[in-house]
């Protein structure tokens, strides 16, 4: 017998074996027969290759909208209010420390009123931490009502508490100012320029003012000025909130602290505007006989006139 049928008879004997003994007849009706057993079918499926994701290029998120801001014209000198028998302005750009203003913007001066109190709180909260001490809630009460409301009494408690003029002293030195001029005893009756405003908004902003603890609080605080040009009932409530604030478009006007101060003079009302945002802050100061509310309607016009809009 040749090898080749030998090794075919072998096969045939081997496959009998397996029939016989059920294991061909336990496979798949599709494969039990020995040809499918000998040789699997070529559809059976073979193993894929994992594709690996093709990276797609991710589209960047849009830039934010620009939001309005206070600019200073080609042409400071372009920006006048009408009454005024003084009348100067500053803004200073924070994101560049750029002051720009009305010519005598460096010069002039006008007795601060009620726009100092922001500073008698901030000096009195910022000297307290420094003392590792807190203010009592009556305090914090009193404080509130001195910047709200721009109550006189606590205001004068609070200068007396720091030391009177040495209040005003502590400001010149650390917010630098360089054109004050202190009356004895009389908080209201500091005298400041434009420029010198500005230079304080900006050391209420940035901290020095009132310090780590509390500036946020002074600054929260001066957004929660109440009350208009009409609502001038006593010398404990006082409304102060008008002039630059209502100058502003909403986007800026929801991140602007404010404190104006303003009182009637024999020469007529002295008036002071002052507004501290993020960006810059502003002041603005009046005197005139046309009446608180010409005063805070050219406090207004000079904002309107610095709003840039993208």
């Amino acid at each position: 017998m040749r090898p080749r049928v030998v090794l075919l008879a072998c096969v045939a004997a081997i496959g009998i074996g397996l029939l016989g003994s059920g294991v061909l007849a336990a496979l798949p009706p599709s494969r039990s027969g020995f040809a499918a057993w000998v040789n699997p079918s070529p559809t059976d499926p073979e193993p894929k290759e994992t594709e690996e994701p093709v990276p797609t290029a991710q589209t960047p998120p849009p830039p934010p909208p620009r939001l309005p801001t206070l600019a200073s014209p080609r042409d400071p000198a372009s920006i006048k209010v009408s009454g005024a028998r003084l009348f100067g302005w500053a803004l200073l750009d924070r994101r560049t420390g750029k002051i720009t203003g009305s010519a005598n913007s460096a010069t002039v001066t006008n007795t601060v009123e009620s726009m100092i109190k922001a500073w008698i709180a901030s000096d009195y909260l910022r000297r307290l931490a420094e003392a590792h001490k807190q203010p009592t809630p009556q305090a914090l009460k009193e404080l509130t009502l001195m910047i709200v409301d721009s109550n006189d009494p606590m205001a004068e408690k609070y200068f007396q508490i720091g030391g009177s003029d040495a209040v005003v002293k502590r400001l010149i030195s650390r917010c630098g100012l360089t054109r004050v001029t202190i009356k004895p005893t009389l908080w209201s009756w500091t005298l400041m320029t434009p420029q010198d405003a500005v230079k304080y908004g900006l050391c209420v902003g940035d901290g020095r003012a009132a310090g780590p603890q509390w500036t946020t609080w002074i600054l929260n605080t001066m957004k929660k000025v109440r009350g208009g040009v009409a609502d001038q009932k006593s010398g404990t409530v006082q409304g102060g909130r008008w002039g630059i604030i209502d100058g502003l478009p909403p986007e800026l006007a929801k991140d602007t602290s404010i404190k104006n101060g303003w009182t009637l003079y024999r020469d007529g009302w002295h008036v002071n505007c002052l507004a501290v945002h993020p960006d810059w802050t502003l002041s603005v100061m009046i005197r005139t006989t046309k009446g608180l509310k010409a005063a805070a309607d050219n406090c207004k016009s000079v904002a309107e006139h610095l709003v840039v809009n993208p």
